[in-house]
């Protein structure tokens, strides 16, 4: 059996498990997150379609072990999915479950196991991801007992894909790694150093709750900061005009344009960022966040909706 992973879906793995457990959290904070695949057999291969994450841990300090627990809002969200897959293409369905492990071991526990048999009941070609963000970040697997040296990885994408060997023991079921492809990069080298360049991105912009709160925030200081923009190069031409110093009215203009086009760029480019993160959501989520997420970042379309017809009247005033 192989596994072929889309770029996207092993993304969104990333992006919904680091979203809960990264550097601006405490690490007793840390929480885990759970989601499943949809896709298809071919074979036996399992080609995934897409990832879609479903919840996250409850984190109770008071709590013996932290609350675990898909609510009857997240299988209802299964099911949906499943549909939804199945309408797209009557052959894919939910070929799995994935779920993180921040900065501990990737492997099944007790509960793993019992989840996965209930999905390889259904279908026997039913995996399970285990991703851990550290492992991936710091390239070391943890040990498996307290005192021993961690092992030292190489280019390891942060997760193994497991099955039961055999169902029929229930949970006492060992269980076995399985092969897996990850689309669209050149190699596991470069997978590497691009998705841990994209685990800063998620941290930085992609927060566990008040996501319209922050984006809003981002927002808005980026209009303040263009009309600050235009109104100091328009302030700085006025002065040289005024000091008699008309000709390098031309190449501060050009300069000034510049900046505020490069400033411009680079904004776009982080909503383009913001933009993808949405889809990396858990299902619950979607219906409000997005459409508050899209009405607060429209605020930046409307501010350079007209900045081509404002330059080029700095440009003829002066």
């Amino acid at each position: 059996m192989t596994v072929i992973i889309p770029k996207k879906a092993y993304k969104a793995i990333v992006a919904a498990s680091v979203r809960f457990a990264n550097a601006r959290i405490p690490k007793d904070d840390w929480l885990e997150v759970s989601g499943i695949f949809t896709g298809r057999n071919e074979g036996d291969d399992v080609i995934i379609t897409e990832v879609c994450p479903i919840m996250h841990q409850e984190l109770d300090k008071n709590a013996i072990i932290d609350q675990y627990k898909w609510s009857d809002e997240d299988y209802e969200a299964l099911y949906i999915i499943d549909e939804q897959a199945f309408s797209r293409d009557p052959l894919e369905f939910v070929v799995g479950w994935w779920h993180s492990h921040p900065g501990f071991k990737v492997m099944m526990s007790h509960i793993d196991i019992r989840t996965t048999l209930s999905y390889q009941q259904n279908n026997p070609l039913a995996i399970s991801l285990v991703f851990n963000p550290q492992r991936l970040v710091r390239q070391i697997e943890v040990a498996e007992k307290k005192g021993d040296p961690d092992k030292q990885l190489r280019n390891d994408p942060g997760f193994k894909i497991f099955r039961l060997d055999d169902t029929s023991r229930g949970i006492e079921a060992s269980y076995h790694t399985v092969d897996y492809r990850i689309e669209d990069y050149d190699s596991m080298e470069q997978l590497v150093s691009f998705t841990q360049k994209f685990i800063v991105d998620v941290t930085n912009l992609f927060p566990n709750e008040k996501i319209p709160q922050t984006y809003e925030q981002i927002i808005d200081d980026k209009v303040n900061q263009l009309s600050s923009l235009i109104l100091g190069t328009e302030e700085y031409l006025t002065t040289l005009s005024r000091s008699g110093e008309t000709h390098r009215i031309p190449e501060v203009l050009q300069n000034q344009t510049q900046e505020i086009l490069k400033f411009v760029d680079q904004t776009n480019k982080k909503i383009e960022e913001i933009k993808e993160l949405m889809d990396f959501l858990e299902y619950k989520e979607k219906e409000i966040v997005i459409s508050q997420v899209e009405t607060i970042l429209s605020k930046w379309y409307d501010a350079i909706k007209g900045l081509d017809k404002r330059l080029k009247e700095l440009s003829k005033k002066f």
